[in-house]
């Protein structure tokens, strides 16, 4: 029987390409690796590898890459998606049996597209609106040998609550624009640019004449978020 084996993983990361306009700044995305494996499965196991095998193989690329400036990364001086694809195959075909193809990503739109949220019981919040950003930070206070003190950066989400949550977007808007694409280290009030001080950097730039805000969550990944309560 032959099939594919799809390993999807994903890596925080910043970098820079100046040849390219929109971006020539320093910044940062979550980006989606898939490792794709093809062949004839096993008809005693009844499997093709085991995923275990592949999380092993690509460990050491993986760490290559992940909480790095790619700049930086030997080897990597044209950090686009194609170049990521071509430095991960280069790597990655001699390690893995079978490996097919190397797709890489972004995980943010990579645009301001706010969406309507309805409200949610769970988390105890009304009507938000959701956006997402790419930016880079590192965070200087924590010790040298942490990962998240080097330059890395994120797909980053953000969610503005408040009982007439449309009502925020041209604001939203605002931030987006002041946030995206951008090291938010070099951004005034974000010297420190951890998920906490983002989420109360962005309620003092939209509470100020908004009454009626409730929350700002801000997700650096998709299994963490920060929510403020202006508290």
């Amino acid at each position: 029987m032959q099939v594919d084996l799809v390993k999807s993983y994903q890596f925080e990361a910043a970098h820079t390409t100046p040849w390219q306009d929109d971006d020539a700044r320093l910044h940062g995305h979550s980006f989606r690796v898939e490792l794709v494996v093809g062949g004839e499965c096993d008809p005693r196991l009844g499997w093709l590898v085991d995923y275990a095998e592949i999380n092993d193989r690509f460990e050491d690329v993986y760490a290559q890459l992940d909480h790095q400036r790619l700049n930086d990364v030997p080897g990597l001086e044209s950090p686009t998606l194609e170049g990521l694809r071509s430095w991960i195959l280069e790597r990655m075909s001699p390690k893995l049996s079978g490996l097919k193809d190397v797709r890489v990503s972004i995980c943010g739109e990579q645009i301001f597209a706010p969406k309507l949220l309805h409200e949610d019981s769970q988390l105890g919040l009304p009507e938000r609106i959701r956006f997402g950003f790419e930016a880079a930070h590192a965070l200087p206070n924590l010790p040298s040998g942490h990962k998240c003190h080097t330059m890395h950066g994120h797909s980053f989400v953000v969610e503005a609550a408040a009982e007439n949550a449309e009502a925020l977007t041209p604001r939203l808007q605002d931030v987006y624009d002041g946030l995206d694409h951008r090291c938010l280290n070099e951004i005034s009030g974000l010297e420190n640019p951890t998920s906490e001080e983002l989420s109360r950097w962005i309620w003092n730039a939209v509470a100020d004449d908004m009454s009626g805000l409730d929350a700002v969550v801000v997700a650096e990944t998709c299994t963490a978020r920060c929510i403020y309560y202006g508290r």
